[in-house]
């Protein structure tokens, strides 16, 4: 019996000590610090519309989780992140971003000021950087605009290990192939490119969903700003916010479907303020 104890003994051990030793992979993966981290929400606005309802659903989460102070110091969202496909961006969408943005810290406008709005996210994600905090990316476009923050972040602050630091979500094969062929690489060379399942397999419905838009619309916190998105893009020929399955991922909230998002996120009257 003893000798039979230390046959199974040893191995046992050494299985511990290899556990304690190797955290599992899941473990191991960074998760958003939300005490400071930052999150770069970047919407193309070219061609699709879907970016406008995916506004008003980012805006929706991230207000009930943590309220409108905190969007104001941990988000800062981006228009014209787009690549190719930047002869197709539409305008109408800036009444969208003003609707969704404009009171808790605005947005940038990178179809308007391109040079200026790359130099502004440089800075803020260094400053971010530097106290210590990571930065995620929200991919709702192409990523031509990251790989130029990312270069200049690189020549500005060349201490920075932006691939360990910089967490870029995308979940589109459309977006990627839209991006800029070398900007495509260069993010995913430079930072830590993250690519996840398509979010339209369940956060787009063609026909729309009438318990959903009726909650969004009634909504005393966010109605205003799913009319506008509403208005935007008619939710009667598509109900459709997949590029917030980035948002999602990275806050850890899991495929959340749409039915469960109106639950969750628009039964309630009391969000944060």
């Amino acid at each position: 019996m003893k000798n039979l104890i230390s046959k199974f003994a040893i191995p046992m051990l050494l299985l511990a000590m290899y556990v304690f030793q190797h955290p599992s992979c899941e473990d191991s993966v960074k998760k958003f610090n939300p005490e400071k981290d930052l999150l770069s929400l970047h919407y193309d606005h070219a061609p699709d519309k879907d970016d406008g309802q995916s506004a008003a659903a980012d805006r929706t989460i991230l207000q009930s989780m943590f309220g409108k102070e905190w969007i104001k110091k941990h988000a800062i969202p981006v228009s014209g992140a787009y690549g190719k496909n930047a002869e197709m961006f539409n305008v109408q969408s800036n009444a969208v971003m003003d609707a969704a943005w404009n009171d808790c810290g605005g947005w940038l406008a990178g179809h308007e000021n391109h040079e200026k709005v790359v130099a502004q996210l440089a800075d803020r994600w260094i400053e971010v950087l530097k106290a210590g905090g990571d930065i995620w990316v929200k991919e709702g476009g192409q990523s031509d605009i990251t790989a130029e923050v990312v270069r200049r972040i690189r020549k500005l602050a060349p201490e920075i290990d932006t691939k360990e630091r910089i967490h870029v979500v995308q979940h589109a094969s459309w977006n990627e192939e839209q991006t800029t062929d070398s900007a495509l690489a260069y993010t995913k060379e430079y930072t830590n490119y993250i690519r996840i399942d398509d979010a339209n397999a369940y956060l787009n419905i063609k026909g729309g969903d009438e318990a959903f838009v009726k909650a969004a619309y009634e909504h005393p916190i966010f109605g205003k700003i799913w009319k506008a998105a509403f208005e935007y893009y008619n939710p009667k020929e598509r109900l459709d916010f997949s590029d917030t399955g980035e948002l999602m991922y990275i806050l850890g909230l899991g495929k959340i479907s749409i039915d469960e998002f109106r639950k969750r996120f628009l039964s309630s009257k009391d969000s944060r303020l």
